[in-house]
């Protein structure tokens, strides 16, 4: 019995509208997908997290968010009666482990923001569960459940974020659900992510991605950060470069790429760029483009994880 789905990207006026796709190469969450990570002794993780804007020096709040949609065939209370099994079951002994690690390594409380996706959430009365993840216990992961109404969510948000946060008069033109979509109307703007994080087996952090689509006809070579960086997405990259800085910790310096996607049907190449400077002074190191790989296609995408590993190795013997 399946309680929870992830989140997926669709027009915020008409759910049924998807993202333009590449029609033969899939993305980079096909390409860098957990099964394929695997067979080069990687793993990955993706994660909401949050920035406190009202520093003088901004820096990361040491919590993270990962969103699940709840299925309509349940509701909170028969999640919360059965917590631990529940989350233990619907997210896997493996990915729990990941968690943990990266739990204990980098002091974050981690929570899962556990919603029905077809609430009013203009209502006061629409509500969410979240569950902190306590981590690994003598019997098993422990997990508590807290039920909060949507007023309070977004004053977490704006307390997580040092205050207000607004995109604009118009809101999201897409978002990952009703929930994201509505919040993006508010002054209480739901917190970004990091589309991948990168671990070796001993759960260190070897490279940091950020996606960035590419849907017009002009070659993906003219694809850089200058083109978006400092402005109209200063914000994305700097939290990006802010995360970046608290996972170093006194670890050694993790790459910061961002991987362009195209999505005409008859692009032919992707491309990686390797970041330098720090937050609030970003600028492209060296970039490289890659043949799109056949969607579905294992072997294809190992030629884009060799691509991705060769620019790492590049990036680890100059810093």
């Amino acid at each position: 019995m399946i309680f929870f789905s992830d989140p997926f990207p669709a027009k915020c006026s008409d759910r049924s509208t998807l993202p333009k796709k590449h029609p033969h190469s899939g993305e980079p969450q096909d390409w860098f997908a957990d099964k394929v990570l695997q067979r080069h002794g990687m793993y990955g993780l993706s994660f909401d997290f949050f920035v406190d804007w009202s520093l003088s020096k901004p820096s990361l709040t040491p919590v993270i968010w990962i969103k699940k949609i709840l299925s309509k065939n349940h509701d909170y209370a028969q999640v919360q009666r059965h917590l631990n099994t529940i989350m233990t079951i619907e997210l896997g002994e493996s990915y729990l482990h990941r968690l943990e690690a990266l739990k204990h390594v980098n002091n974050l409380k981690i929570q899962f923001i556990i919603f029905r996706d077809d609430l009013d959430w203009s209502s006061f009365k629409a509500s969410l569960l979240v569950a902190t993840f306590n981590g690994l216990e003598s019997n098993g992961f422990d997990f508590s459940g807290e039920l909060i109404k949507i007023q309070d969510f977004k004053s977490r948000i704006k307390a997580f974020s040092g205050g207000p946060i607004r995109i604009g008069s118009k809101g999201l033109t897409y978002g990952t659900s009703n929930l994201e979509c509505y919040l993006s109307n508010t002054s209480s703007l739901y917190p970004g992510d990091v589309d991948l994080i990168i671990f070796d087996q001993a759960h260190r952090p070897i490279a940091i991605l950020e996606y960035k689509k590419h849907t017009l006809k002009s070659p993906i070579t003219n694809q850089k950060l200058s083109n978006y960086y400092p402005r109209p997405d200063g914000r994305k990259y700097n939290r990006l470069a802010i995360l970046r800085t608290y996972l170093e910790n006194t670890k050694a310096r993790i790459p910061l790429f961002v991987i362009y996607f195209p999505t005409m049907p008859k692009s032919t190449e992707g491309r990686i760029e390797i970041l330098k400077g720090e937050t609030g002074n970003l600028e492209t190191d060296s970039a490289t483009n890659f043949c799109l790989p056949a969607n579905e296609s294992l072997a294809k995408y190992d030629n884009v994880i060799e691509k991705l590993l060769e620019a790492i190795a590049k990036h680890n013997t100059i810093n």
